[in-house]
């Protein structure tokens, strides 16, 4: 190209997408792409979606076509799980370009050429491989500008099929990454500089399982805390039936594995979760949290997913849910309202539950959640933890920002020598949405 394209990059739903996003993210730069900002006129659109709710697809088609609207003359180009799941409902959308899936994704250079080129696009045969080989492409780096925190995928797919997820079939089945491939990227990572790594996928406590377990997700962590300048090692999401005892033994005795873990537990309800088909029970759930509260800290933050509205949930199935979620005490609640995709047995369950039943049920379930991280906030008011500083400046005082090791988002009064420099942070007070601190 002669001149100079500028690029828009758009990301709707999970870190595994945020991932694939910074992948083609350096296609683009590679041939000669500008990224630019959210508020700029752009000559291509890059759009990875998500299906996990009716509401997701819809949040989709509203982005796709607010794209269109800011230049009608930009190339549009859908890629994610919605494309995967209902890719007609984009290609009817006037003004799309291309659409292709998750596991065309590996093929987006195919796609860039046929920008330029009037020769039709031959989309070859999508190989399970090419997950593995899309994920050699980039060290997913979150914050690009900032260069604090950097996702490294280490599988793709998902073979738990749970009765309401449509995950599985949009995403395909299990893959895992090598190892080694693995190790050599986190040090790429560290030899640019970035202290935090996030280990992503979609169903991560399985990885291995598709080639025999030679090696599982703890040989992942603990090979990466052995890199020098990686000071900080998190999960982005765990499903509490692939957190066996010993992953979390082997992990407490690693010092640069955080004290904070996103596990959905998806309800509260063990009557709920067999009609889910999440293969746990509340009680196994406790007894997780509490061997990880007495491997790392009473300290430790717990954040999880929970569905209200799910098909035959009663009023005494949700008031479980409640009183459960209390009980657990998680330091933040990403509560969604059930919604039937079509193709999963869930779709097909009597007893569905109403929309203002379930809208009234996903209030409640919110406001507990408010409720218990502001009390967890509270409760680390005049400690001292050690925080990793961002650039990003935020609050009517311009402050950095950044994340206590577990996971409680704090602004700081600091200079901008100490971006990127994890410090210990005495936290004084609290807003709505933040803890305030002051280096210790």
């Amino acid at each position: 190209m002669t001149t100079m394209k500028t690029a828009k990059l758009i990301t709707m739903g999970c870190k595994v997408n945020q991932y694939d996003t910074q992948s083609m993210r350096e296609t683009l730069v590679r041939n000669g792409y500008s990224i630019v900002d959210d508020n700029q006129h752009a000559d291509l659109y890059l759009i990875n979606t998500c299906t996990v709710t009716n509401v997701a697809d819809q949040k989709a088609r509203q982005v796709i076509r607010r794209a269109i609207r800011h230049n009608p003359n930009a190339d549009v180009l859908v890629t994610g799980c919605y494309a995967e799941s209902d890719r007609k409902a984009i290609e009817d959308i006037p003004g799309v370009t291309f659409v292709f899936g998750n596991r065309e994704k590996a093929d987006f250079q195919s796609y860039l050429d046929r920008l330029y080129t009037e020769t039709p696009l031959q989309i070859k045969p999508i190989q399970h491989d090419a997950i593995r080989e899309h994920a050699r492409f980039s060290s997913g780096v979150s914050n690009a500008g900032n260069r604090t925190r950097a996702f490294i995928k280490v599988q793709d797919g998902c073979s738990a099929f749970c009765t309401y997820c449509i995950i599985p079939y949009v995403r395909g089945r299990m893959t895992s990454r090598s190892l080694s491939e693995i190790v050599e990227e986190a040090n790429r990572i560290a030899e640019s500089g970035i202290k935090e790594i996030v280990i992503t996928g979609v169903h991560l406590g399985a990885y291995g399982q598709d080639t025999g377990r030679d090696k599982d997700i703890a040989d992942i962590l603990e090979n990466i805390h052995e890199i020098n300048g990686i000071e900080r090692i998190r999960f982005s999401s765990i499903e509490p039936m692939y957190f066996p005892d010993i992953l979390s033994e082997r992990m407490s005795v690693l010092p640069k594995c955080m004290p904070h873990f996103h596990i959905p537990i998806q309800s509260g309800s063990d009557t709920v979760l067999r009609r889910m088909r999440r293969r746990y029970t509340t009680g196994q759930f406790t007894h997780l949290i509490d061997t990880l509260r007495q491997r790392f800290t009473d300290d430790l933050g717990v954040t999880t997913d929970i569905m209200v509205g799910f098909p035959g949930e009663t009023d005494r199935d949700f008031d479980d849910s409640l009183r459960y979620v209390k009980e657990i005490g998680f330091s933040q609640l990403h509560v969604f309202r059930y919604s039937p995709r079509k193709g999963t047995p869930a779709a097909t369950y009597p007893d569905q539950v109403t929309p203002s039943v379930s809208a009234e049920r996903s209030k409640e379930m919110i406001a507990l959640g408010e409720n218990l991280s502001r009390s967890f906030r509270q409760r680390m008011i005049g400690k001292c933890k050690e925080v990793l500083i961002e650039e990003s400046r935020e609050g009517e005082n311009h402050r950095l920002a950044g994340f206590t090791d577990n996971y409680i988002r704090v602004l700081i009064d600091a200079p901008d020598t100490a971006i990127n420099e994890v410090l210990p942070i005495k936290l004084t007070s609290i807003t709505k949405e933040y803890l305030l601190g002051k280096c210790a």
